[in-house]
């Protein structure tokens, strides 16, 4: 009874997060890695976009509005695919040298607001769009 209990509870929190996921996401801040232990915040100015969003059919992708992807990238490579781990979203994008992709942890998510933590230091900090 209690394992039934567990499976689904999880099942129930894994279709929260990919609904709370669903949708686009605009990056408004992220933490460059500026050594081991610290980071530089940077702004994405608001006449600048970099935009990520994740569909319901796992499905990813990344894109700009007036700028480069070497200026506020997220990843700088467009789409792929996704998965949520736990507390992590896998990413494989076409980019990526490894079919595993990678392993973006997930620090919060809200129906208004996510923030990941790509790198050991720093978040990236997205509003839904």
């Amino acid at each position: 009874m209690t394992l039934s209990c567990l499976l689904a509870c999880n099942k129930a929190n894994q279709v929260s997060l990919d609904n709370n996921l669903t949708g686009t996401w605009k990056l408004l801040s992220y933490c460059k890695p500026g050594g081991t232990i610290t980071c530089n915040l940077v702004t994405v100015p608001s006449d600048k976009g970099v935009f990520i969003s994740f569909s319901k059919n796992k499905e990813f992708n990344e894109y700009y509005k007036n700028t480069k992807p070497v200026d506020y990238a997220f990843l700088g490579c467009g789409g792929g695919g996704y998965e949520l781990e736990e507390d992590h979203i896998r990413i494989r994008a076409s980019c990526m040298s490894s079919s595993n992709g990678q392993l973006y942890k997930l620090v919060s998510l809200s129906a208004n607001r996510l923030v990941l933590n790509p790198f050991m230091s720093g978040e990236y900090i997205f509003e839904k769009q």
